[in-house]
This record gives C-alpha cells, sequence and structure tokens, in this order.
C-alpha cells in the first residue's frame, strides 16, 4: 500500500487542479495520486494557517511535511518570507515546485528525510502516521534548526496525541503554548530560547 509519506514515484499519475479558497484569496495547486490531502485543502492545514496568518513572519521559513506546497503558497502571498519545503515524497515535492513557480514563490522544495540549515519559523502539519517516534524526531530536527528566538508552530488533532505532542516540545524548547483550538485541531507555538 502507498502512503503519502513515503516515494510514490512509481504509482501511477492522476494529475488534477484543487481550487480552494483562503483568506478571501483563490488558489489553484497541482496535485496528484499519492500525496497529503490531494483533493482540496486539509482541515489541519486550514487551521494552521488562519492561526499563523495573524502571526509577524520574516526571514527564513521551514514548511517540514511540505506536501504540495500549500503552506509555502500561501504564506508567500501573505509575508514576505523565504520558504523552504522538505519531504520524503518525491512526487510531493516535484508539485511543490510547480506551484511555486505559478505563485513566484521565494524559495524551493526539497526531497529529504528532515531538515537543515537556520530557520526563523518552522511550519509544520506533521505525518501522524509515521508514528509518534519519527514525529517526535521532526520535532528535534525543528528544534535544532531554529535560530534563537525562532519559533515551531505546528497542528496536531487532540485525537492524534496533541497533549502529549505539547508534552514532548515543553521537554524540547521549555515552552509551548497552545494559541488555538479548532475543530478538534490545536495549533501550539514552541520558541527557542538560547
Amino acid at each position: 500500500m502507498s502512503h503519502y509519506f513515503t516515494d510514490n514515484s512509481n504509482l501511477k499519475q492522476n494529475r488534477r487542479d484543487i481550487p480552494f479558497r483562503f483568506l478571501d484569496y483563490e488558489y489553484v495547486l497541482k496535485s496528484d495520486d499519492g500525496v497529503f490531502s490531494k483533493n482540496g485543502l486539509d482541515q489541519g492545514t486550514e487551521s494552521l494557517l488562519k492561526v499563523v496568518a495573524t502571526r509577524d513572519l520574516s526571514g527564513e521559513v521551514a514548511d517540514l511535511g511540505c506536501g504540495i506546497g500549500v503552506i509555502g503558497v500561501i504564506l508567500s502571498s501573505l509575508f514576505a518570507v523565504h520558504v523552504t519545503g522538505v519531504d520524503v515524497n518525491p512526487r510531493s515535492v516535484a508539485l511543490a515546485n510547480e506551484n511555486f513557480a505559478k505563485y513566484n514563490v521565494n524559495g524551493t522544495n526539497i526531497v529529504h528525510d528532515g531538515l537543515e540549515g537556520a530557520y526563523n519559523f518552522v511550519i509544520s502539519n506533521p505525518p501522524i502516521r509515521v508514528g509518534k517516534e519519527k514525529m517526535y524526531s521532526l520535532f528535534d530536527q525543528a528544534y535544532a534548526s531554529l535560530v534563537s528566538g525562532g519559533e515551531f508552530i505546528f497542528v496536531i488533532r487532540k485525537s492524534h496525541g496533541a497533549k502529549s505532542a505539547q508534552a514532548k516540545c515543553v521537554e524540547l524548547f521549555g515552552n509551548c503554548e497552545l494559541l488555538k483550538k479548532d475543530k478538534g485541531y490545536y495549533i501550539y507555538s514552541a520558541k527557542r530560547l538560547d
């Protein structure tokens, strides 16, 4: 069975346009089978973006688990940022780069099993189905790649372990604030303070 958090290069293509609306803007992104939320804007991502859109983003932004580039496209239309999207799925990354090109996003997406670099913000709708151990290793990478004062903002469903994810971030960062609850989705912020 194929999962969106694996290499789906050999999966038959079934490309489509997915139109959606966010904050009164219309977007049409390229999608395909074998990618996360292939048919539309995922509810968790939308909840996350509603909160992130109210922040004051600048500098280098990483989208950890970028999928087809929804977060990067939207954030670049709202803020003057440079976005690096990272995903293990080459099909997702190829689509994300196409979507970035279409919307003139300042940034790129790369196939990688984690983050490298120094970021002011790491934004993520993490892949829950990879399991807690792997997901928490992504949290470790988010912490390690943030500059001092940088912020990790992520979304997780209450039913998928929001409280334990918050506890992991408190252990890692020394803080983790619940920014908003939205239809069962919890949006958290953890800041690197060293």
